[in-house]
């Protein structure tokens, strides 16, 4: 409300701004996709620690660096992770495919 001006000078009024404070949000958590040796294909998992990436996904593999990206996150201080596992089947190994 405004108040009365009685006399000159500079009067200041206070009005709400419709400015919502920001609501933190975790910055620990990220995504990764690539190719690990075994675990759900083309599915997000959520993980929490690299023992259970190396439960579902597999441990340390050099022909994987996936597995280095994971393992660096959490000795980096990461809490969560979320990971899609990318497999495509090599010729000749056996697995069908089909072209959609």
């Amino acid at each position: 409300m405004p108040a009365t001006l009685t006399y000159p000078g500079v009067y200041i009024e206070e009005v709400p701004s419709g400015v919502r404070t920001i609501v933190g949000a975790a910055t620990s958590i990220t995504a990764f996709i690539g190719r690990a040796p075994r675990g759900p294909v083309n599915e997000a998992i959520t993980i929490n620690n690299f023992g259970n990436f190396e439960r579902v996904f597999g441990g340390l593999n050099a022909d994987y660096p996936l597995s280095y990206a994971v393992r660096d996150f959490y000795l980096n201080g990461g809490s969560q992770a979320i990971i899609v596992r990318l497999f495509k089947p090599k010729e000749g190994d056996g697995v069908a495919s089909i072209d959609l």
